[in-house]
């Protein structure tokens, strides 16, 4: 029996690697993905890098009515102000600038008189796309703060009022979060979606051309007449799936690991690059993931008899264990809870965990091994019940 798996096994290997169609779609999306994550994480990176740390430029009409102590306490925050001659709010609403500040005439000198003085404040939170307005609306917001605290500390000096009384309650916060955890966080959302989907597109060209493909082709007759058995040959072609699909799930996490070390040190807290036991693990319950992927994708396969129609059919499949993942994401397992023994979701679940550096509890990665281990079991009974060979020569 064993040798006629490995038989068989071995012969698809080689159709595999002979034809080369479906191997470089196999090995195109982790490669694709490696290399975009490897490039964008570093450019966000510098982005974000530069939106917190280089000078702000704030555009500002009746800059003159600010007074000196405005102006040097957002420099401060490294918040240039400069005046804006214009509709400054046409500007920031066509999200060319993403704030801006209109001081009243004599806003000075009635800071200075204590009299009420109005500062009107314009924000695009759209401007600079998904990181650009929305971090220079936070730097904006601390300035603000910052200068009313002063005033107010000023004010209450000057009559002689303990500062106490402005917080009567003191709060000791404190973000326990180690470098690793912190630095993980994005990692944690969007790693296992990569691992869910390359467990899928990894091995979807090739689970259908190793069945619906063959039909197609008139090839899979030649060998449902040989002795081997319809467990057999089944078994031996998800062997060859499962062996195609480990390496663009491999190279997926290794491509994380290599681009979360050109992650700059502002986004990293100093916690540097994904250690590689944590890159170790994710693969250990990652491949159990890619074996139920490959018998779901070969039972449907099967059922059709052309590529195309197969490629059809599987569409769904992708969308649902994205958003899966997904949901694992925003909505993971706690404790040790026998959620983890679902497919996909608890992979995921564990995943993401590994990556934000966080405990996993005791029985997570064995649940989520033995959940996809058992889902695969049961896939292989029910293609069991589809791989029979007269029905599949009667439907070719």
């Amino acid at each position: 029996m064993f040798n006629n798996i490995f038989n068989i096994w071995q012969k698809e290997l080689l159709d595999i690697v002979r034809d080369g169609k479906g191997l470089r779609q196999t090995l195109v999306v982790p490669l694709v993905l490696g290399i975009f994550y490897a490039v964008l994480n570093p450019l966000l990176g510098s982005l974000v890098e530069s939106r917190q740390e280089g000078t702000l430029v704030l555009p500002v009409q009746g800059l003159e009515y600010a007074g000196q102590e405005f102006i040097d306490t957002f420099a401060q925050f490294d918040i240039e102000l400069e005046p804006f001659e214009g509709d400054l709010e046409a500007t920031i609403t066509s999200a060319e600038e993403a704030a801006g500040l209109i001081f009243t005439p004599g806003f000075g000198e009635n800071v200075a008189d204590e009299q009420e003085a109005t500062l009107i404040v314009r924000t695009n939170s759209t401007s600079g796309g998904l990181f650009g307005g929305g971090l220079s609306l936070n730097r904006l917001e601390l300035a603000l703060n910052a200068y009313n605290q002063r005033i107010t500390t000023q004010r209450l000096t000057e009559r002689n009022i303990d500062l106490s009384v402005l917080a009567p309650v003191t709060l000791d916060a404190q973000d326990l979060a180690s470098p690793a955890q912190r630095a993980g966080a994005a990692a944690s959302f969007f790693l296992p979606i990569l691992v869910a989907i390359s467990a899928v597109q990894g091995g979807m060209f090739i689970a259908i051309d190793v069945t619906a493909g063959e039909k197609e082709r008139g090839t899979l007759e030649s060998l449902l007449v040989t002795p081997s058995s319809d467990t057999e040959i089944f078994v031996g072609k998800l062997a060859s799936v499962f062996t195609v699909t480990a390496i663009p799930i491999v190279l997926t996490l290794l491509g994380f690991w290599g681009a979360s070390s050109l992650l700059p040190e502002s986004m990293t807290e100093g916690a540097g690059a994904l250690p590689l036991s944590v890159i170790a693990q994710a693969i250990l319950v990652s491949l159990p993931l890619a074996l139920f992927a490959n018998v779901i994708l070969m039972v449907i396969s099967i059922r059709t008899k052309t590529f195309k129609d197969a490629q059809s059919a599987l569409t769904p499949v992708m969308f649902g264990v994205m958003f899966t993942a997904i949901a694992a994401a925003f909505v993971p397992p706690t404790g040790a809870s026998l959620a983890y023994l679902i497919p996909v979701y608890g992979t995921s679940a564990v995943v993401g965990t590994l990556t934000l550096g966080g405990i996993i509890p005791a029985n997570a990665v064995l649940f989520s091994v033995i959940g996809n281990v058992l889902a695969t079991v049961v896939g292989v009974i029910l293609a069991m019940q589809i791989f029979n060979r007269e029905r599949l020569l009667y439907s070719m």
